[in-house]
């Protein structure tokens, strides 16, 4: 029994070497995995494990190792257990900072294949970089000669924030994509592919990640790390440094690392900070993990999104953060009902860059109350994506960059996440005749710009004037196919970057001109405000004609004539000779 267990071990080794691939990088060898003319390297390290010490700070460049590292199967996914999350991985932990590169025999001889750097989505919250099918990767990207490559980077899990970042830093997600980037930029020639032709995808959170690189004033301003961008379904929204710096302390009590009251008053902030630091280091991640779940389920977001700050922003007003954008080509685009399957209210004007969000929120909430909105049964989470898209868009515009723009418009899969299984093979549904056309238009549109910088097919350049986009939509009955159209969401975008800009405009000039300005209904209604001014004014104008009135009788009667005298020199009348006055 034990021989027969010694021969099956031998032949599954001996089997898995016929179809190992080793790789040489400036880390160590890598033996990935060979399939066809495909290669796959998974678990490739690109940062030290941050843990202990290293839990809740920038990733530190991987050391090297001497033996042959097996990369023939994903590692454990980052630490996440979320409510929110029907994508459970089989396993996690805190080290977890790996890469999973696929690429070709044809690229590792030309050693010039454009390279694809996918985030993930899942608002720093969930998901993983070891969610995707291999199949759908090899068929999609590699058998057409680009190099797929997906990060992984620490969740909400792994976030502490303080007002000093030399104790932590935040955002660390950033830090952990950005340390990736660098090992694809200083590597990936080892794999076959080109430094120089890089593109940054993302998808939902993750386009919104790309976004915000593609828009720092901070990072990749000689385009070294990236130079085209692709972007699908994503919003944006930053969150306060306050706004984390509570939640930090929330955590940080449940866990029991905050220092009582009266140790803390002969502390300073940062030893308190650094105190608790400590503390939450010492802590096992699943202990850390099991209060991150036990404050969701209780209904208290833990953390989640972005602070304006290092590494890609100072802390700029949210109007300011798309004024700069870097002249990276970018194709995006997102889903006609996104959405608009989760009803509910959400504080969507202070995603859009207004000055004032509170005013904008509120004339927003009274339009609808009052029927002066038609929202077109789309949901507040859908507009939350639908109009980012369009201000990133008319950013890119105004700067000349060129922007490819389209939207899924088929009317059985034109959700949230549908486009990403044609594109990326994850959250499937059985698709249907239409549909299969729909992903070969995905995975062509995707292709062509990461390669040749034009989707093809009659995707044209959008057009700022005519709002033009390219609708993708395929009917087989009709003869429908995707085609350039124009006026994207006019109504909503009418309203949100017309009707509301103008508003937010007049409320910025009014607080500028008065202080103590106080926000009222008049400013919201301006039917109201014109009510208002034609009654304060026929007030006045009666008042002033009744005191005129009396000033004439008391001032101009004389006997049983009425006279009306005009004063040329100033003088009281009274002093003036009568031949001195015009008398009418």
């Amino acid at each position: 029994m034990v021989l027969n267990s010694f021969y099956l071990t031998y032949f599954l080794s001996l089997i898995s070497s016929l179809f190992a691939y080793d790789l040489s990088t400036s880390y160590g060898i890598l033996s990935g995995r060979e399939s066809g003319d495909y290669y796959l390297f998974k678990h490739v390290p690109f940062a030290k494990p941050p843990i202990g010490e290293l839990r809740f700070q920038k990733p530190e460049t991987s050391e090297k190792w001497n033996d042959v590292r097996d990369a023939t199967e994903y590692g454990p996914a980052c630490m996440s257990n979320s409510t929110t999350s029907k994508s459970i991985p089989k396993s996690i932990s805190e080290d977890c900072l790996h890469l999973n590169i696929f690429t070709s025999r044809r690229c590792l001889h030309a050693k010039n294949c454009s390279v694809v750097v996918y985030i993930h989505g899942g608002d720093i919250l969930y998901d993983s970089a070891v969610m995707f099918n291999d199949t759908h990767i090899l068929d999609t990207f590699v058998k057409n000669d680009v190099i797929l490559v997906i990060p992984a980077f620490r969740l909400i899990f792994s976030h502490f924030t303080v007002e000093d970042q030399s104790i932590s830093p935040t955002n660390l997600a950033f830090y952990d994509i950005l340390k990736a980037l660098d090992y694809v930029k200083s590597e990936i020639h080892n794999f076959g592919g080109s430094n120089q032709k890089v593109t940054l995808f993302g998808h939902s959170y993750g386009g919104t990640m790309a976004t915000m690189m593609t828009f720092s004033p901070r990072i990749n301003q000689d385009k070294s790390l990236f130079q085209k961008t692709v972007v699908m379904s994503s919003h944006q929204n930053f969150q306060s440094l306050q706004y984390h710096i509570e939640r930090t302390r929330v955590f940080a009590t449940h866990a029991n690392c905050v220092l009582p009251s009266k140790l803390a008053r002969k502390m300073t902030k940062n030893q308190q900070d650094s105190y608790t630091l400590k503390c939450l280091q010492s802590k096992s991640g699943h202990e850390l993990l099991r209060i991150q779940r036990s404050l969701e389920e209780s209904g208290y977001t833990t953390f989640g999104g972005v602070v304006r700050r290092e590494p890609l922003f100072t802390e700029v007003h949210s109007s300011e953060y798309m004024n700069t954008p870097n002249p990276i080509p970018m194709l995006t685009g997102c889903n006609k009902h996104e959405m608009d399957f989760l009803p509910g209210d959400m504080p969507i004007a202070h995603m859009f860059g207004y000055e004032n969000p509170e005013e904008c929120e509120e004339k927003y909430r009274y339009d609808l109350k009052h029927g002066k909105y038609d929202r077109e049964n789309h949901t507040d989470k859908t507009i939350a994506m639908l109009v980012p898209t369009k201000i990133r868009i008319n950013k890119l515009l105004e700067k000349n960059i060129p922007t490819y723009f389209y939207q899924l418009r088929y009317p059985k899969h034109s959700y949230h996440t549908d486009d990403l299984y044609y594109a990326m093979g994850v959250h499937p549904f059985e698709m249907d005749e239409n549909e299969i056309h729909l992903k070969e238009v995905y995975q062509q549109m995707i292709i062509n710009f990461v390669k040749l910088g034009n989707p093809g097919n009659g995707f044209e350049l959008t057009d700022i004037k005519t709002s033009s986009y390219f609708e993708i939509n395929w009917n087989q009955t009709t003869g429908l196919r995707p085609h350039m159209s124009t006026g994207f969401e006019k109504k909503m975008m009418d309203y949100w970057l017309g009707e509301m800009v103008a508003f937010d405009k007049k409320i910025s000039e009014q607080k500028r001109k008065t202080p103590d300005f106080k926000f009222s209904e008049i400013y919201i209604n301006p039917n109201i405000a014109d009510q208002s001014s034609s009654l304060m004014f026929s007030v006045i104008f009666a008042i002033s004609v009744a005191c005129l009135g009396y000033f004439l009788y008391k001032e101009c009667y004389t006997g049983d004539q009425k006279r009306v005298y005009l004063r040329i020199d100033g003088r009281d009348y009274n002093t003036v000779k009568q031949s001195e006055m015009l008398v009418y």
